[in-house]
């Protein structure tokens, strides 16, 4: 048997990324790590099963899940559960949840496992033109609860030193995530609330004493098409 950790790279998808979803999957299957340890996986919430159909034709293990009326956070949140339920059920030793708009380098997989860190993620920025800003929230230690988070777009100098920096939250993007970790999560919309899933998830990880690590060194390139006011897109 192979001592080499068998790696499960999984996401949400949906056809609405379907415009860098090519690019994004060719650069998964240029990690540098043997592929015979890799598999993909993609929770695909678009309107109809077409998508899924299409990314099972090209080797990616797909499961569709309908909204069935739900919104969108509603939906995210059992799509990313879905990740790591496959992740659990397949015997994974990790799940690189990466989002199908986010590129890391090549080497992402030995960077991030290199640091022993239960939770380990990648640096990439998230909004638009001058909002861009790192996807990174900070927490003071006798703060509580993810309303005290805050984000680092004013001093990025002083956190963006190529070292892994303790966080908490840096989203999900981008995140290398142990099995001893994985029966621990469970993702959730929780009405009323504008929170996403990734929110609540940095959220249960605090609550539960599992800290989640940054390496400002593995920087993702972020192809969000429309996020911010300015609606860039890489079309």
């Amino acid at each position: 048997m192979s001592k080499t950790p068998k790696i499960l790279i999984a996401s949400p998808q949906s056809d609405i990324k379907n415009y860098c979803f090519l690019d994004w999957y060719l650069n998964v299957k240029r990690i540098s790590y043997p592929q015979a340890r890799v598999d993909v996986f993609l929770a695909d919430n678009s309107d109809t099963q077409d998508n899924c159909k299409m990314l099972e034709s090209m080797g990616v293990k797909c499961k569709h899940i309908p909204k069935n009326g739900r919104g969108i956070i509603e939906t995210m949140a059992e799509c990313h559960q879905a990740c790591v339920d496959y992740a659990i059920d397949n015997n994974y030793d990790y799940l690189l949840h990466l989002e199908t708009d986010v590129f890391p380098s090549h080497d992402v997989l030995n960077n991030l496992m290199s640091l022993s860190k239960p939770i380990a993620c990648g640096l990439y920025q998230i909004f638009d033109g001058a909002y861009r800003e790192p996807m990174i929230r900070l927490i003071e230690d006798d703060n509580m609860g993810f309303m005290e988070a805050y984000a680092i777009a004013n001093a990025q100098g002083e956190y963006l030193n190529g070292k892994p920096l303790k966080v908490f939250s840096a989203g999900l993007g981008c995140a290398l995530i142990h099995k001893s970790v994985l029966g621990k999560i469970k993702f959730k919309y929780i009405e009323g609330q504008d929170q996403h899933p990734d929110t609540w998830f940095a959220n249960d990880m605090r609550n539960i004493g599992i800290d989640i690590f940054c390496d400002t060194s593995t920087f993702c390139e972020h192809r969000n098409k429309s996020w911010g006011k300015y609606k860039i897109n890489f079309e």
